[in-house]
């Protein structure tokens, strides 16, 4: 089996208190005439094995947790080949519950990673949701919207939870942790040891596994849900911790 190498997110922090900066994109390159199809999927995992939506797990510090709702952006998608960057798509939304896979024309050749932000591209974040239509990510009809931010939720994260690992009650209280705005923005690269290879008139499979349960904790970050439960742009410590266990849950097949 082939193993494969995730790498570790590059991070970006802005100040408080001052209007940030929108970031500059890629400059998009004209595609070639011959273009095959880089096809990805994100596989959502517990512990190994397929996540069931709505069916009660026991997280790192052994809570009662369901699953209800996992929704994320990638952004400005890029193919990097040594120095060359490559912009093939501004902005993808994946359902980890419903259709998680997005195609998307490449131009033939050989890459060594495929680049991306947790987010959704400033550019974007802040254009009128009425422009896009019901098909388009950034539609307002998937729920991502938040209306009183002018701006998208990255990452949403949502079920239900019981501190009291003894209880058998029925798990009432809800956690949704909600990602958004530039201060919770960060990169990360896929880079497959055999590289992405496009043809011409052929699929490129990528598949990314997304350890849900790692959302919850990571070498770095932990999350407590009995105290960190709720985030709606407004918790960015909490939200920065998210992201990047997001970033590092993700591995390749």
């Amino acid at each position: 089996m082939k193993k494969f190498a995730l790498l570790l997110p590059i991070v970006l922090v802005l100040v408080a208190c001052t209007k940030p900066e929108k970031p500059t994109p890629p400059t998009p390159v004209p595609p070639a005439p011959n273009t095959g199809t880089l096809r990805i999927t994100l596989v959502p995992e517990w512990e190994g094995q397929p996540l069931q939506f709505f069916t009660e797990y026991r997280n790192f510090m052994d809570y009662r947790a369901t699953v209800e709702l996992v929704k994320m952006y990638f952004g400005n998608i890029s193919m990097v080949e040594g120095t060359d960057t490559l912009l093939v798509k501004d902005v993808a939304l994946f359902d980890l519950a419903n259709a998680a896979t997005v195609d998307i024309p490449v131009p033939e050749g050989a890459w060594s990673t495929m680049h991306a932000m947790l987010a959704v591209p400033a550019e974007l974040n802040y254009a009128d949701p009425a422009l896009y239509g019901s098909g388009h990510p950034l539609s307002v009809s998937n729920g991502t919207y938040w209306t009183w931010a002018t701006g998208y939720r990255y990452v949403m994260f949502e079920g239900r939870y019981d501190a009291d690992p003894q209880s058998t009650a029925t798990l009432t209280s809800a956690y949704a942790l909600h990602p958004g705005m530039e201060p919770s923005l960060v990169e990360f690269g896929l880079s497959p040891s055999s590289g992405i290879t496009i043809v011409k008139g052929q699929t490129t499979e990528l598949q990314v596994r997304v350890a849900v349960d790692r959302f919850f904790h990571s070498d770095e970050f932990q999350i407590d849900l009995a105290t960190e439960h709720t985030a709606h742009g407004n918790n960015i410590p909490l939200q920065w911790k998210l992201v990047n266990n997001v970033v590092k849950s993700m591995s390749l097949e």
